[in-house]
């Protein structure tokens, strides 16, 4: 079905008497040839096409992604396709797509995203199962996008708040009844973290909050044209604001007054104290760090002024030097974490009889190296190995040596130096050292350029040097 203006929210039955479950909204800008991938995926749903629907809002795309959605809709009666002028963002066709949504969920997914084939079915078992009002699927980044991680590790099905306000983008299926009676909406203006201002309205007024982990839901996809919003420069002043609605959703409407501090402490860990890590910070003009050490002393004077104690380490740092506009201390606690973020380099590798010497460049980390560790690829068990130390004094890096015999050594070996505080850190291998060979034990680059070991072929190479052995033995015999 195909309309040029908003059609108005309807009954949740179709015409052949069958409930609609989910209503799959779309906001669609100029997203070829990525919105293929996402058609394709909603064709290989295993939920019956009479269960769901699908809502694509055209916000006025230049491209021919008009067209395609049109063709698509043609002869599939659960797909509608809405044309509207640009309105620059995504909150408007969001909320023109709930607006028609007929479903008992509403699915918000991004054009330039795609489905796992079994997603439909798996979010309606379980939201049906547990009564869930919000369910937000595992993402999986594609394409070099960042998201998913830890959040979505394991299914949870009552995630507290402090689970969920982990996850503000908006990729979520959400009970449309939770979403009408608490008038939840999308801001239609050009501001950052719109989405996360409807959803943690929704995470607050949700009896039941719920994360899978348990499949590849959603694939979510960092564009090669860089054109996702995400990726757009960001202002100090109008972030921070976005970052104060949320905050004020939060104080407002989370009953313990205390639990919602702590909820607002690590919101602005995680969205405000990002801006000064390592190289990140650095790279800011001046005008640009002292914009967001403004805004963000501003935020923590209205929402956190004596909560001091919300924060530990490295972050009550930063926050006692946004409370003071301590810019210099904040340059030297950014330069601290980029070396924390530096990897050692590996400088050489040499074959010697049994082992495989390697010397590499190890940053002086706050931490020291304390071993050289070999990791199992499959079964992360780890050969940690004592390390030769050169003197770095008055250096900003120092040279380590190390041996790994290759006795017993099997399968992929992923190579790290592990740090007195437990961190591990794994070694790079840059392009200029070549990749050795020995008794089978190849040294090698992997795609994301670290140093590995490839020790498949070691017991057939060891094998082969015996028999060799065995060869000139009974060769110098049959001469006598």
């Amino acid at each position: 079905m195909v309309s040029s203006v908003p059609a108005e929210s309807g009954s949740a039955t179709r015409e052949s008497g069958t409930s609609v479950f989910v209503s799959i909204v779309v906001p669609v800008y100029n997203a070829m040839p990525y919105l293929t991938d996402l058609l394709s995926s909603l064709d290989a749903q295993t939920l019956d096409t009479s269960l769901f629907e699908a809502i694509f809002v055209d916000d006025g795309s230049t491209d021919n992604g008009g067209q395609v959605l049109d063709e698509y809709a043609a002869g599939r009666e659960h797909v509608t396709v809405i044309h509207q002028e640009n309105s620059g963002w995504a909150g408007k066709p969001r909320n023109v797509g709930m607006d028609s949504a007929n479903g008992e969920y509403i699915f918000f997914v991004d054009s330039d995203d795609w489905l796992g084939a079994e997603t439909l079915t798996r979010m309606r078992d379980f939201a049906l199962a547990h009564d869930s009002d919000v369910v937000a699927p595992r993402l999986v980044p594609a394409g070099g996008r960042k998201g998913g991680g830890s959040t979505f590790a394991q299914t949870v099905i009552d995630a507290p708040l402090e689970h969920m306000l982990k996850t503000l983008m908006p990729q979520k299926m959400i009970r449309a009844e939770l979403l009408r009676a608490n008038n939840i909406r999308f801001r239609e203006d050009k501001v950052r973290l719109e989405d996360g201002m409807a959803l943690v309205k929704a995470y607050c007024a949700a009896h039941r909050n719920s994360i899978l982990g348990d499949y590849e839901y959603y694939y979510i996809r960092a564009r090669s044209d860089g054109a996702n919003i995400s990726m757009a420069p960001i202002d100090p002043a109008s972030y921070t604001a976005s970052l104060a609605h949320i905050a004020t959703t939060l104080m407002e409407d989370v009953p313990d007054s205390d639990y919602a501090k702590d909820l607002v402490a690590g919101l602005f860990s995680r969205k405000g104290l990002k801006v000064y890590r390592g190289q990140r910070f650095l790279k800011y003009r001046e005008a640009k760090r002292k914009g967001w050490i403004q805004a963000h002393r501003e935020f923590l004077a209205e929402f956190l002024p004596d909560d001091l104690h919300r924060f530990e380490g490295i972050r009550r740092e930063k926050v006692v030097c946004i409370l003071n506009s301590d810019h210099d201390g904040l340059i030297r606690l950014a330069r601290l974490e980029a070396n924390e973020e530096r990897s050692p380099v590996l400088e050489s590798v040499e074959a010697e009889a049994r082992y495989l010497k390697f010397s590499a460049r190890v940053p002086n980390y706050v931490s020291k190296p304390v071993s050289f560790v070999a990791e199992q690829r499959k079964t992360k068990e780890q050969q940690r190995i004592s390390l030769h130390c050169s003197d770095s004094q008055g250096a900003d890096e120092q040279l380590i040596a190390a041996k790994l015999p290759l006795d017993g050594a099997q399968g992929l070996l992923d190579l790290s130096i592990l740090l007195a505080d437990g961190r591990l850190k794994r070694i790079e291998f840059p392009h200029g050292v070549p990749e050795t060979t020995h008794l089978g034990a190849r040294v090698y680059r992997t795609a994301n350029g670290y140093a590995s070991v490839d020790a498949r072929q070691l017991r057939a190479g060891t094998l082969q040097r015996v028999m060799n052995r065995v060869g000139k033995v009974f060769g110098r015999r049959s001469k006598l």
